[in-house]
């Protein structure tokens, strides 16, 4: 079994419950389930609209304006509730790693500094800047932007997403799928390499 040499992070279920952006009552759980399922959300994700063209097609099925919609989003962008032992061993940058996540343009421009990531990880690859959500293609990059000279089979992916960690394995990566936060705690306590078995 290769030695794990880098860590490639997913961040929405994994660093934190995804759904913060949303959560201040039924309304805004209706507009998640919106952005979740529906193809602007997709386009959203894919940077193929920006943030505020999202807010617009949001509006339309709020009472609210798109000017209150990018509001109350930046306002939960400042709020995150991360899981705590695993953010812990996040921040404490045990390997070199990144972030590897499908998320639209407010990541970058909004959370990236609110968390400071910058001092957390050595990359940051989202989905909206590289045009695609296939984790196989963005750990890659990943792999590229830390300047590695490892092999897939040396970069564990953590996701949350079962279908992530089939596609990363199917080019040769290592893999742990994320249950929650104190199943990570106990499986890391043996080592990262003996998380690979945690698929």
């Amino acid at each position: 079994m290769p030695v794990i040499q880098c860590l490639l992070w997913d961040f929405g279920d994994t660093l934190c419950d995804e759904r913060f952006i949303w959560s201040s009552g039924p309304e805004w759980m209706d507009a998640y389930e919106t952005f979740a399922g529906d193809g602007v959300g997709a386009a959203w994700s894919l940077g193929e609209i920006d943030t505020r063209e999202f807010a617009a097609e949001l509006s339309k099925r709020m009472e609210l304006d798109a000017e209150s919609i990018v509001a109350h989003m930046i306002e939960r962008c400042n709020h995150i509730e991360f899981f705590a032992q695993t953010y812990a061993f996040f921040k404490a940058r045990h390997l070199p790693q990144a972030i590897v996540t499908v998320n639209p343009d407010i990541f970058s421009d909004i959370i990236v500094p609110v968390c400071e990531f910058a001092s957390s990880c050595d990359a940051i690859v989202t989905s909206w800047e590289e045009r695609t959500t296939d984790k196989r293609v963005l750990g890659e990059l990943a792999i590229d932007r830390l300047g590695l000279s490892c092999e897939n089979g040396q970069a564990l992916l953590i996701d949350n997403k079962r279908s992530n960690i089939d596609d990363w394995v199917s080019i040769g990566g290592a893999g742990y799928r994320y249950i929650d936060d104190d199943t990570f705690a106990r499986d890391v306590a043996g080592g990262i390499d003996s998380l690979v078995t945690g698929t």
